[in-house]
Parts: structure tokens; C-alpha cells; sequence
């Protein structure tokens, strides 16, 4: 098994994350202003195998961004959360915060991911959590193997996902921290900063107390 971070070219990027098994799954891919040199490394790391899988958290350009070109180049099966998923196969810049970043979003084929789908590569086995209130959309990510958490913008090491943005909600994203607290997580996989092999739950209980809630 094996969890990978992608090197990230541009600052804006979010993180990316290559998981290995019995195939191989990439979660989002960062803005794509710099997919010349983020592409080449992920052939690297993938050493000669295919791209199986894409699975972005959510809709935001610095996610899904260079979508279209990592589709394009490793035809991988990609998806999103339902409620997500629809501005992303209609190239929405507006929504995506597209037009806020400069950046252009071509349609794009993305399939739903609902509460509870499972995406089993042997060595990682992802529950999928709607984790609405940073978008309405959000997912995260639940290693049923390993006990490692892919929480997009949901929750940071010292830090939550902002709720002021179209289709965010505070109350949301304080029923999505709850959720998360009640899992066993031990490695931590935000969608920026630094991640942590262990000790997960510290930092979901820490959001909760950063928006006011007594745990």
C-alpha cells in the first residue's frame, strides 16, 4: 500500500494524492497552471502503470483545475461528489471560483459519488463521507484499511475550510466535523498544508472547537 503526495508546482494548488494497489487512484489535482511539470511527475510515480481512478473532494479551481488535462492524458475514471459533479461536466467557472482564479474549466465527463460508496484497490478501501460546508458538495474520503482521512477543504492541520464562499454553510460544516469526529482516523490528509501519519482525530476535534463547539 502506499500514500504519495504529488508535488506541488504552483502555490495555489491544493494537495494531491496518489494511493497504490491493486490499482491506482489520484485525488484532485490542483489549479493546473502547472501541469507541464505536475504531469511528468506523476508518470514518475506511476512508473509505468495506468491512472485508474480521480476522485476530487470538491469543486473549487484549486482542486479540479487540471482535471481536464489529467483526464485527457491518463483517462481515468473520474468522480465527485452528486452535488458537485454537475458544475464540473458543465465547465461552470463561476461557481468552481473558476473566474477568480483566472482559470478555465472545459466540461468534463464526472460521475457521482454518493453517502457511503465505497472505492476498493485492495490496499486502500475509500468510504465516501458527504462532508457538505465548505461547498455543498465536499467529500471526504475514509480509509476502511489504513484509517486515513482525505478531507479536502473540511478541515486542516490548525485550521477548517472556509464557509463564506457560494453554497458554503457554517452549520453545514459543523455537522460535517461531527461526523468526522466519530471516526478511528489515523492518518490525516487535508487538501493544504502539511498531513500526518497518525493522530487524526486531534486536529477534527480542534475544528470543532475553532467554530465554537464544546467537545
Amino acid at each position: 500500500m502506499a500514500i504519495e503526495q504529488v508535488e506541488m508546482a504552483n502555490l495555489f494548488d491544493s494537495n494531491m494524492y496518489l494511493l497504490s494497489g491493486d490499482k491506482t487512484i489520484l485525488i484532485d489535482t490542483g489549479t493546473g497552471f502547472q501541469s507541464d511539470e505536475v504531469i511528468p511527475s506523476l508518470k514518475r510515480m506511476l512508473n509505468g502503470r495506468d491512472l485508474d481512478v480521480l476522485i476530487l473532494t470538491h469543486r473549487h479551481y484549486d482542486h479540479v483545475g487540471g482535471a481536464g488535462r489529467v483526464i485527457s492524458e491518463f483517462r481515468p475514471k473520474a468522480y465527485a461528489g452528486k452535488m458537485d459533479a454537475e458544475p464540473l461536466r458543465e465547465g461552470d467557472v463561476s461557481s468552481t471560483l473558476g473566474k477568480n482564479f483566472g482559470g478555465k474549466l472545459e466540461p468534463m465527463d464526472i460521475i457521482d459519488l454518493n453517502e457511503g460508496d465505497v472505492i476498493d484497490i485492495g490496499a486502500h478501501r475509500l468510504r465516501v463521507m458527504e462532508t457538505p460546508g465548505h461547498t455543498i458538495g465536499s467529500i471526504s474520503l475514509f480509509d476502511e484499511v489504513t484509517g486515513s482521512l482525505f478531507t479536502g477543504d473540511t478541515a486542516f492541520i490548525g485550521g477548517i475550510g472556509r464557509y463564506d464562499l457560494p453554497t458554503s454553510s457554517v452549520d453545514d460544516l459543523i455537522g460535517s466535523l461531527k461526523k468526522l469526529s466519530k471516526l478511528k482516523v489515523n492518518g490525516f490528509y487535508p487538501g493544504h498544508g502539511p498531513y500526518i501519519p497518525e493522530g487524526g482525530n486531534e486536529h477534527i476535534i480542534n475544528g470543532l472547537r475553532m467554530l465554537g463547539v464544546r467537545t
